[in-house]
């Protein structure tokens, strides 16, 4: 039973990390989005989607990092 409770917890940390995450690269990608558009003079969509896979490259990065349980072996580490 305890397990059960601990992997529910888990996955509910997760899903609030995503959540965050998502919510962090999307406004960036919101706001600096326009202003690379601007300063470039190209649509807005393709430095919007850059910033935003940028921002979820580094977060997704920084959180394998201090994750503290690891699924499968970093061989870079």
């Amino acid at each position: 039973m305890m397990m059960i409770i601990r992997d529910i917890f888990v996955l509910f940390y997760q899903a609030v990390l995503f959540g965050i995450g998502f919510g962090t690269a999307g406004l960036a990608a919101h706001l600096g989005g326009a202003l690379v558009a601007g300063a470039f003079a190209v649509d807005a969509l393709i430095p919007t989607a850059i910033i935003f896979f940028a921002v979820v490259a580094a977060l997704a990065s920084a959180g394998s990092r201090f994750w503290p349980e690891t699924r499968m072996p970093d061989p870079f580490l």
